[in-house]
C-alpha cells in the first residue's frame, strides 16, 4: 500500500488535486490551467463574501436633536416676549433659554419663580413645551420611521422593538394611537381628580383658575416635568393626601412607559386560556419590578434618614407618605419638603435614584431602569460564571449587555464632565456657598442630567456660565440616550472575517 504524502510536504495544488501530478506534462498543464481558473473564481467569490452587505438607506438620526433644538429655540423666543411676563417682571434670553430647555426636556429646574414671573400666555407656552417634549421622547423613534414615507424594513422593526419593546399584533401606527389615547386618558382624568380635590379643600380662586391649575399640574406630573404654578411648589399640598396620591399615580404612570401601559392593555389576566389571555413582555416585567423596587428602596431610605429631620413635623402616616413622595420624585422633581435641608446620606441616595431614572420609552430620564437591570444581571451572571443572562424564563443577548454598558459609561462620563465644569464656573459664586456647599452643585448636575428637577436651591444662584452647563446637561441627558439607543438598536453589518481570540487578565 502506497504511503500518503504528509501535509507538510505537499503543495496546496497537490492537496486539492493529487491525481493531476500523475499524468504527463501536457495533460498536467491543461489541468493546472483549469485548476488556476477555478481557484481564481473561488477566491473572487470569497473576497466578495467578506465585504459588508450593502446597507439600506436609513433615516438621519440628527433629526432628533435638531427637532428638540428647534422646539427649544421657539420656546425661548416666546418666553422673552413681554406678553409672556406679568407686569413689572421681565426675563432675559439666558433665563428664557434655560426655562425653555427645562420644559422641553421635562426637567423642572427653574431660575425664576414661574408663578410670579409669567403671565397666562407664558404659562401656556411652558405647558405646550412640556407636552410636546414629553410626547417627543416617546414617539421620536417611531416618527423617524413613519415620517420617512417608506415601508418598514427589518432594521426599522428591530429598532422599534428594542426601543419600545415587542408586542404582538401592535403596529407602529397603533402605538401612536394608543400613546395619544393613554396621554389623553391619564391627563384628563388627573385634571378632573385634582380639580375636585381643590374644590373640596376650599382652594381660593375662580373655577376657571382652579381648572387651569389642575390641567397644568396633571400634564406636568404625567410628563414627569416637575414644574408647578405655585411659588412653594407642591409643598402647598403636603397635608392633602388625596392630591399627593393623584400626583403620584400620574408620575408613576408616566415613568413606567407608555409601552408598558399598552402591554398591560393587551394582557387579560382574568382569562384562563393562555392564548386569549396575552402575555407580559420581558420589558414590561422588568419595568414594573424595577419601578416597585426603586420606590420601596427610596421610601425606606428617606424614612430612615429624614424621620427626625425634614419629615419630623409630620404625623406617623404622613412621614411614610412624604417619604414615598420623595422617592417618587426621583423622576419628576416634585417635592413636599425642603430638599436643601436634607441630610447628605439622603441626597447621595437620591442622586443614585435620579441617575437610574425611569423605564425605557417613558417620560422620565436617567440611564433607565432597564439599563441598570441589565448591568446588574450581567454582573450576576459573570459572578456565577454563566455565559447567558437569564431572567423570568427568558435570555438576554450579550449585545444588550454591551449597549447597557456603553450607555452607562457615556452617561457617567458626561456627568463627570458637567460636574467638573460646574466646579470651575461656580468656584467663588454664591451657588457654592449654600449649606450643602459642593454637594449641592453635584446634586444639581445629577438632577439636570437625569431630567429630574430636584434642587437644593442653587439654581437661581448659578452664574451665566453655570446656567449654560446645566442647559447642556439637561439637553444631553434627554436627547443623547434616546439617539444612541436607536442607533445601537439597528442591525449591525459585520465582516465575515474574525481575528484570533486571546485572553487578557482582569482584576
Amino acid at each position: 500500500m502506497e504511503a500518503l504524502p504528509r501535509p507538510g510536504n505537499a503543495t496546496f495544488a497537490e492537496l486539492l488535486a493529487p491525481d493531476l501530478f500523475k499524468e504527463d506534462d501536457s495533460t498536467a498543464s491543461i489541468r493546472l490551467g483549469t485548476l488556476r481558473r477555478n481557484l481564481s473564481s473561488v477566491l473572487a467569490d470569497q473576497s466578495t463574501a467578506t465585504r459588508p452587505t450593502a446597507r439600506r438607506k436609513e433615516v438621519d438620526l440628527r433629526i432628533i436633536p435638531l427637532a428638540f433644538l428647534a422646539l427649544i429655540a421657539v420656546g425661548t423666543f416666546l418666553l422673552t416676549l413681554p406678553a409672556a411676563h406679568r407686569p413689572g417682571y421681565s426675563v432675559g434670553w439666558l433665563d428664557a433659554f434655560f426655562l425653555s430647555t427645562s420644559a422641553t426636556c421635562v426637567t423642572g429646574l427653574t431660575t425664576v419663580n414661574v408663578a410670579e414671573t409669567f403671565s397666562g400666555f407664558g404659562q401656556v407656552v411652558l405647558l405646550a413645551l412640556i407636552q410636546l417634549g414629553g410626547l417627543g421622547i416617546f414617539t421620536a423613534s417611531i416618527s423617524l420611521v413613519l415620517l420617512s414615507g417608506q415601508r418598514l424594513s427589518l432594521a426599522d422593526e428591530h429598532t422599534i422593538h428594542v426601543t419600545i419593546g415587542r408586542l404582538q399584533k401592535v403596529r407602529p401606527s397603533d402605538v401612536f394611537i394608543y400613546a395619544f389615547l393613554f396621554v389623553l386618558l391619564f391627563e384628563l382624568t388627573g385634571m378632573i381628580a385634582i380639580f375636585l380635590q381643590l374644590i373640596e379643600s376650599g382652594a381660593t380662586g375662580s373655577r376657571w383658575q382652579l381648572l387651569w391649575e389642575s390641567g397644568f399640574h396633571a400634564v406636568s406630573a404625567f410628563c414627569n416635568a416637575g414644574i408647578t404654578l405655585y411659588p412653594e411648589g407642591t409643598v402647598r399640598w403636603r397635608h392633602q393626601p388625596g392630591l399627593l396620591a393623584v400626583i403620584e399615580i400620574l408620575v408613576i404612570a408616566g415613568a413606567i412607559g407608555l409601552m408598558t401601559l399598552i402591554n398591560l392593555r393587551h394582557y387579560y389576566f382574568w382569562r384562563r386560556d393562555p392564548r386569549r389571555r396575552g402575555y407580559l413582555t420581558l420589558q414590561t416585567k422588568l419595568s414594573l419590578f424595577m419601578a416597585a423596587l426603586l420606590l420601596v428602596a427610596g421610601t425606606l431610605m428617606t424614612f430612615s434618614f429624614e424621620a427626625d429631620h425634614t419629615v419630623s413635623d409630620a404625623t406617623g402616616w404622613e412621614r411614610l407618605s412624604w417619604s414615598f413622595y420623595h422617592s417618587m420624585a426621583r423622576t419628576s422633581g416634585f417635592n413636599v419638603v425642603d430638599v436643601g435641608q436634607m441630610n447628605p446620606p439622603t441626597l447621595l441616595g437620591t442622586m443614585v435614584l435620579m441617575f437610574i431614572g425611569g423605564s425605557s420609552g417613558s417620560m422620565a430620564g436617567g440611564i433607565k431602569t432597564i439599563t441598570f437591570a441589565v448591568l446588574m444581571l450581567t454582573a450576576w451572571s459573570a459572578l456565577r460564571r454563566q455565559e447567558s443572562i437569564e431572567l423570568f424564563g427568558r435570555r438576554i443577548s450579550r449585545q444588550m449587555s454591551g449597549m447597557a454598558l456603553m450607555l452607562a459609561l457615556l452617561a457617567g462620563s458626561a456627568l463627570m464632565l458637567g460636574i467638573g465644569l460646574l466646579m470651575f464656573t461656580e468656584m467663588h459664586a454664591a451657588s457654592s456657598q449654600t449649606s450643602q456647599h459642593w454637594l449641592g452643585l453635584i446634586f444639581e448636575a445629577v438632577s439636570a442630567f437625569g431630567t429630574v428637577g430636584l434642587s437644593t436651591g442653587v439654581t437661581p444662584l448659578l452664574t451665566p456660565l453655570g446656567k449654560l452647563v446645566i442647559i447642556a446637561l439637561m439637553f444631553t441627558g434627554r436627547v443623547a440616550p434616546l439617539a444612541l439607543t436607536i442607533y445601537l438598536a439597528r442591525p449591525s453589518y459585520p465582516w465575515h472575517v474574525r481575528l484570533p481570540r486571546e485572553e487578557v487578565g482582569l482584576g
